[in-house]
């Protein structure tokens, strides 16, 4: 089992990809309800259509994104890299260890936020 960003022909792209909500928080509009502009809903209208689109507010869906920046994230992804082990999943077990070397060494760690 490999991640998806190991997998040959993905060049280096994951099972998932980040949407940064905050940067959007310029294009809430300024009714009662709070919603984003037309552009930025649209898009979220097309992934949602595609079953691209996860918020992760069910209990089937909830997620906790670590960041290889993060300080914590070492040592987060070597107990998940032990774990993935314990449970026989070896080669998967070694490319997490390998994040975790990355998250490591990252030159700008830093606070989660």
């Amino acid at each position: 089992m490999k991640l998806d960003r190991n997998i040959e022909g993905r060049e280096g792209i994951g099972k998932y990809a980040l949407i940064k909500l905050r940067a959007l928080d310029t294009y809430i509009s300024a009714s009662p309800f709070h919603t984003y502009g037309p552009e930025i809903e649209a898009a979220f209208k097309t992934l949602t259509d595609a079953g691209a689109l996860d918020w992760g507010n069910t209990e089937d869906s909830e997620f906790f994104l670590i960041r290889l920046k993060d300080r914590h994230a070492a040592a987060a992804l070597s107990a998940y890299a032990r774990s993935a082990e314990e449970f026989g999943i070896s080669e998967w077990a070694e490319q997490v260890r390998e994040l975790a070397t990355k998250a490591a060494m990252h030159p700008g760690k830093k606070a989660p936020d």
